[in-house]
């Protein structure tokens, strides 16, 4: 159930507004999501990595770019919050699937790379749960 949130959180990145794709060159990156969850120190699930071939398209729409992970977990998913000045991408997300996510981050981008990290809570089973991830990609090479 972790990864798969997770992986969640990596799909609410996939989103942002177009004005990143001044910033992301196409070509194929190496995603990394590693995260933690604040209740239980001594629970680190292991990094989850995607390869991901970013097309011109792609990168004039990120929103693109995770496309293929996408989780119906992540349902009905809109930002309440954004803003991107220099490089930085700065958001506040909240998505009303089965999960209910309220994700916010900070993402740093360059054309050959991206750093940031986010943090997501949702409840699960009845527990407030509250996921914090570094997330971390490069570019690879051509597709």
């Amino acid at each position: 159930m972790l990864e798969r949130y997770a992986l969640i959180c990596l799909c609410c990145l996939a989103c942002p507004p177009a004005a990143i794709a001044d910033d992301v060159a196409a070509g194929l990156w190496e995603l990394s999501l590693t995260a933690s969850v604040t209740a239980d120190p001594g629970f680190a699930p292991g990094p989850v990595v995607i390869n991901q071939c970013v097309t011109n398209a792609d990168a004039r729409n990120p929103a693109r770019v995770l496309a293929p992970i996408a989780s119906s977990g992540a349902g009905d998913c809109h930002y309440t919050q954004t803003s991107y000045t220099g490089g930085t991408f700065r958001f506040q997300m909240l998505c009303a699937g089965p999960l209910h996510l309220h994700t916010s981050g900070e993402v740093s981008f360059s054309s050959t790379s991206l750093s940031g990290s986010v943090t997501t809570s949702s409840t699960i089973d009845g527990n407030q749960v509250e996921l914090k991830s570094a997330l971390s990609g490069r570019r690879l090479g051509d597709c």
